[in-house]
C-alpha cells in the first residue's frame, strides 16, 4: 500500500512537471512557421513604389528617358549607396526615395533635355536578409548587405529585452545547421571560438532565436510541494 501511493505521487509530481516544461517555445520544427508569421509590407502600385519605398544597396533600377536612349540606362545601386549614370557620373541615392530619386534625375538632365519626361522602375529589391525573433525589442526580419556579427544581430533588432535573464541564443543557418551560443562567452576574446578571428557571423538566409528566460509557476510548484508533504504525511502515519 505504501509503495503504491508514493508510485502515485511521483507519478503526479512528475506530470505536472512535464506540463510546467512544455511551454518551452521555438522548437526547430516551429521555426519555420514562426518565421512566416513575420508581416511585411506590400507594394502594389507605382504610385505606393514612387511615394513610399526608400532605394537600398543592391536594388536594381530602369531609367528610362523619353526619346532620349542614351540617358535610359539599368543599374544597381551599389555597396556604397550610388548608382552610375551617364554625364552626371556618380549619384548618392541609397535611403532616397523613388520619387525624389526620378525628381534628382529631371534637374540633372535639363542641361542637356529641355522638357526631360523620366520614368523610373526599381525592377529588383534586395533580399538578404536575417529573421532575428524572440526576446529581443524589435523582433522581424532585417536586411543586410554582408555577414553580420552575432553582437551587432541583437543591436539591430534593439538589443534583447532583458539580457541578465538571456544565458544562451540560437543560431538556425540556412542548410538548417542549429548553433547555441552562451552569451556570457560572446565577450571573452580569449576563447577563439568567440574570439574577432573566429567570431560567428549571421548570414543572409540564417534565423537568430533568443529564447524567453523560462519563468517559475509557483502556484504549479506550490502545488507539488503540497503533493510531497502530503505523501511524506501519509507514509509517516502507515509506518
Amino acid at each position: 500500500m505504501k509503495k503504491l501511493t508514493l508510485l502515485i505521487l511521483i507519478f503526479i509530481t512528475l506530470n505536472l512537471l512535464a506540463q510546467g516544461n512544455s511551454g518551452i517555445p521555438y522548437t526547430k520544427e516551429e521555426v519555420p512557421e514562426i518565421i512566416n508569421e513575420i508581416e511585411s509590407g506590400s507594394i502594389t502600385t507605382d504610385e505606393e513604389i514612387e511615394n513610399v519605398y526608400y532605394l537600398q544597396r543592391g536594388d536594381k533600377i530602369k531609367i528610362e528617358v523619353m526619346e532620349h536612349p542614351e540617358f535610359s540606362k539599368d543599374v544597381q545601386v551599389l555597396p556604397d549607396g550610388t548608382i552610375e549614370y551617364p554625364i552626371l557620373g556618380k549619384i548618392r541615392v541609397e535611403n532616397m526615395s523613388v520619387s525624389i530619386f526620378k525628381n534628382v534625375i529631371k534637374d540633372n538632365l535639363k542641361p542637356y533635355v529641355p522638357i526631360p519626361v523620366v520614368t523610373i522602375y526599381v525592377t529588383q529589391i534586395y533580399g538578404e536578409r536575417v529573421n532575428i525573433i524572440g526576446y529581443v525589442n524589435q523582433p522581424g526580419s532585417y536586411q543586410i548587405y554582408k555577414p553580420i556579427d552575432l553582437v551587432d544581430a541583437i543591436a539591430i533588432a534593439g538589443g534583447i529585452t532583458n539580457i541578465r535573464k538571456v544565458k544562451y541564443v540560437k543560431i538556425i543557418r540556412r542548410d538548417g545547421i542549429v548553433l547555441n551560443i552562451k552569451l556570457s562567452k560572446i565577450w571573452f576574446s580569449e576563447n577563439q571560438m568567440y574570439s574577432t578571428e573566429g567570431r560567428i557571423l549571421l548570414k543572409a538566409g540564417d534565423s537568430l532565436i533568443v529564447p524567453p528566460p523560462m519563468e517559475f509557476n509557483w502556484s504549479m510548484i506550490s502545488a507539488i510541494v503540497s503533493i510531497i508533504s502530503l505523501g511524506i504525511t501519509i507514509y509517516t502515519l502507515t509506518l
